[in-house]
């Protein structure tokens, strides 16, 4: 599935947080992981038209220093049976990365959120709807001090929303959990304005009751009971399709807001994976936008296994 792997790093221990995992997930695809390095322009200048491509100025010397470090990285990968290449690129960094990605046939990117200079912003700020928007590619994102352990895999939270954008991760979370034998958990967060996360009975049929007097006051009782029953009918199902394809799954659902559910039931079911889309409909599609981004990952010690849906 993931047979061709780009790193990019940029010489700091924190871009080098993805290798464990990038290491254990080669292992297991007996995949070829692709390291690049970007060049990044010390000037740019434009002649006379604006509107043309800048002409970017680069410090040359920079290149030897980065040649180096990818070939002792290469190293380590290839000591533990794993084919590397390495890739350096002159450019911004996120048209660089892009275009690595582009060179080397990457079926994922794997990097850590946070590196020394540019790879800081790939992430972050205006920067990240522009890659994720640009990039049609699986991403493996890492905390700079997510711990090596996490890198098992054997248990991956899947949330989504009840849209097919946000399914689009399903084909994914089939491939590595059956790479990993992996336990898999459907997560279902019914947005509500309550700050409190809860889970709600999975199991039983939902009746006026069962769903919290707040809720009821504020949408009426027959529209929240038909909410619920729609949610827990439509993670039910998802989770027996995939019990089909003979995974080992299990279905929670929630009700709150999505981030903050998203992040207990990780901690909760100590999580080593989470694999969700860039974008799904009512509270998913900001989890990994504007100020919530920073928030997740600043919560969860766990590797994101992210996919833009088409």
């Amino acid at each position: 599935m993931y047979r061709t792997i780009l790193v990019p790093l940029d010489g700091s221990e924190r871009a080098e947080a993805i290798i464990p995992h990038v290491e254990n997930l080669a292992q297991h695809e007996h995949a070829t992981v692709v390291l690049t390095q970007v060049i990044e322009p010390v000037s740019r200048s434009f002649v006379l038209d604006p509107a043309a491509p800048p002409k970017y100025n680069f410090d040359t010397s920079a290149a030897d220093a980065a040649e180096m470090y990818l070939a002792r990285i290469k190293k380590k990968f290839e000591l533990k049976g794993i084919k590397a290449k390495t890739l350096l690129m002159w450019g911004p960094t996120v048209e660089s990365i892009i275009h690595a990605a582009n060179e080397a046939k990457a079926d994922i990117i794997a990097l850590a959120s946070q590196g020394r200079t540019g790879l800081a912003q790939v992430f972050y700020g205006s920067v990240a709807s522009g890659v994720l928007n640009r990039v049609r590619r699986p991403l493996l994102l890492v905390r700079p001090n997510t711990k090596p352990s996490t890198a098992s895999n054997r248990h991956i939270l899947v949330p989504i929303d009840g849209s097919r954008r946000s399914e689009a991760i399903l084909p994914h979370v089939v491939g590595v959990a059956k790479l990993y034998d992996a336990e898999v958990t459907l997560l279902r967060v019914v947005v509500t304005l309550n700050q409190v996360v809860a889970y709600d009975n999975i199991e039983a049929e939902f009746e006026a009751k069962e769903v919290h007097g707040h809720l009821l006051d504020r949408l009426g009782e027959s529209q929240e009971v038909e909410r619920f029953s729609k949610a827990r009918e439509h993670i039910l199902m998802q989770r027996n399709k995939l019990r089909e394809k003979g995974l080992n799954v299990t279905a929670l659902l929630m009700h709150g807001r999505p981030v903050e559910g998203i992040a207990h039931t990780a901690e909760k079911i100590k999580a080593d994976l989470i694999a969700m889309t860039s974008q799904g409909h009512s509270g998913l599609a900001q989890v990994f936008y504007g100020s919530v981004a920073s928030g997740i990952m600043n919560r969860l010690e766990r590797p994101l296994l992210l996919v833009r849906p088409d």
